[in-house]
């Protein structure tokens, strides 16, 4: 997916709520202590995702949690857990070892931990459903840029140099397929250093 060269529109499944000031858990993917203010989640449809070569490989549909603790005035950090599938786009596969086809279908997970620094906007839910947002990709569009893209930060924060402090500290996604193609397909930023392994492939003509 590599979201680490998105906009800050890239930073599902539904964890657990962390509570305020408890120590860094795998409920808020590595925060650690602060003030949970934001604690949202909704559903993206028509996402299109990239691969390691920043090709267009595939549109997501998926159910995104995002939860955000105040760890300083106006320095904050966001953890995101994504739950969904995913159909690909005929071209290059994620993992660039291949070609495949469009319409291999398949599960995808992932979750990433952002930090950044702003002011919250006030009078805004700050709690629960927010309903569908349908991207409107194509296999044209450039991730982040499409026509209904939905910017959480933006919509909650705002900041005085276009969120230039916006970081991902680390983020890890699995896709796996599971019709008309086979394999599974991860990438990863842990430490700084992005990681990708295995692929995206088609199945063998008979």
């Amino acid at each position: 997916m590599r979201r680490l060269i998105a906009a800050a529109v890239l930073a599902l499944g539904l964890a657990a709520t962390a509570t305020a000031g408890t120590p860094a858990t795998a409920q808020n993917l590595g925060c650690g202590a602060g003030t949970l203010v934001l604690n949202v989640h909704y559903i993206v449809q028509s996402d299109v995702d990239t691969g390691t070569r920043g090709n267009n490989w595939a549109f997501d549909t998926y159910n995104r949690t995002v939860r955000v603790w105040r760890k300083a005035a106006g320095r904050f950090c966001a953890a995101s857990t994504y739950a969904g599938q995913f159909a690909t786009i005929a071209g290059a596969s994620p993992g660039g070892k291949t070609s495949i086809p469009a319409g291999i279908r398949g599960a995808m997970t992932g979750q990433s931990t952002t930090t950044f620094r702003g002011t919250q906007r006030l009078h805004l839910t700050t709690r629960g459903d927010l309903g569908t947002k349908d991207f409107q990709c194509t296999s044209a569009d450039t991730k982040g840029q499409c026509a209904g893209t939905y910017d959480w930060l933006s919509a909650y924060f705002t900041s005085t140099d276009n969120f230039g402090s916006f970081k991902y500290v680390r983020y890890e996604f699995t896709y796996h397929a599971t019709d008309a193609g086979k394999g599974t397909w991860t990438d990863k930023l842990v430490g700084g250093k992005y990681l990708s392994a295995g692929d995206i492939r088609p199945l063998k003509k008979k």
